[in-house]
């Protein structure tokens, strides 16, 4: 993932460093965890149809939080208060309670292929993954191109695709965490970046909100989608453990969190 953006979604251009080893360690100044328990993680991310362009958002319920923090490694800094990931062994740690977004960018044009997705690891407490946006998913049709040609890629460059039975991403995914958890890249054959970057509800309702634009200016071109019911039955993101394997890749599709 060394190239960084090139035109597309990224939130901040930083250099590019080896790839990681170290990994997180529980932290001791995070907030106790929330009791767990009920219908909690028996809602897990899968496969799901875009909604129509011009389809609103529901409201997306307010959950209370007073922000989250985040550390990394090797610590790239992003967007002022969070961290762009851009090899496999790199990680983001987020603590707190609040929202926060994972940005995506696809590097087709660098290395395409089969998509090793990140996993989520050491996870104290809950995490939802509350809502969708940044104006489109990856296999939307990119405005102003030939046929073929989305931000999974196109037949010049090559394309990315992803696991079976795995969840399609847009370009901003939306969470909301109480308590701690790591998020790790992962990538092994495709080349992909992630931004990781704290956010409030405010924040994220305004682009949810955002319509498309008619030229599909900024890569707009569909409203955000609300997958938080307000409750424990809202969706966990795939790939997702309480525990903290020796290596993410292990970490199962089917997240077991309960």
């Amino acid at each position: 993932a060394e190239r960084l953006g090139a035109g597309r979604d990224v939130a901040a251009a930083v250099t590019s460093s080896p790839a990681a080893t170290s990994r997180p360690a529980p932290s001791r100044s995070a907030p106790a965890a929330p009791p767990v328990g009920g219908t909690y993680g028996t809602a897990v991310d899968r496969p799901d149809i875009a909604p129509r362009p011009g389809a609103r958002p529901a409201p997306l319920p307010r959950r209370a939080g007073s922000g989250v923090t985040m550390t990394s490694f090797p610590g790239k800094v992003s967007g002022g208060d969070g961290y762009q990931i851009v090899h496999r062994g790199e990680w983001v740690t987020v603590r707190g309670t609040g929202y926060f977004t994972v940005r995506w960018d696809l590097m087709y044009g660098e290395r395409d292929g089969g998509l090793t997705m990140p996993s989520w690891t050491g996870l104290r407490g809950k995490l939802f993954h509350v809502a969708s946006g940044g104006g489109h998913r990856m296999d939307d049709a990119q405005p102003g191109t030939p046929s073929g040609h989305t931000w999974q890629g196109n037949p010049e460059e090559g394309s990315i695709t992803l696991p079976p039975g795995a969840q399609m991403m847009w370009r901003d995914e939306y969470f909301h965490l109480d308590g701690e958890v790591t998020v790790h890249l992962n990538e092994t054959d495709a080349d992909y970046n992630l931004d990781v970057l704290p956010m409030s509800w405010d924040s994220v309702t305004a682009d949810l909100d955002r319509p498309p634009a008619s030229d599909g200016a900024d890569g707009r071109v569909r409203y955000g989608f609300v997958r938080d019911t307000g409750d424990d039955r809202a969706p966990v993101p795939q790939y997702m453990t309480r525990e903290t394997p020796a290596d993410p890749l292990t970490v199962r599709q089917r997240s077991s969190v309960r």
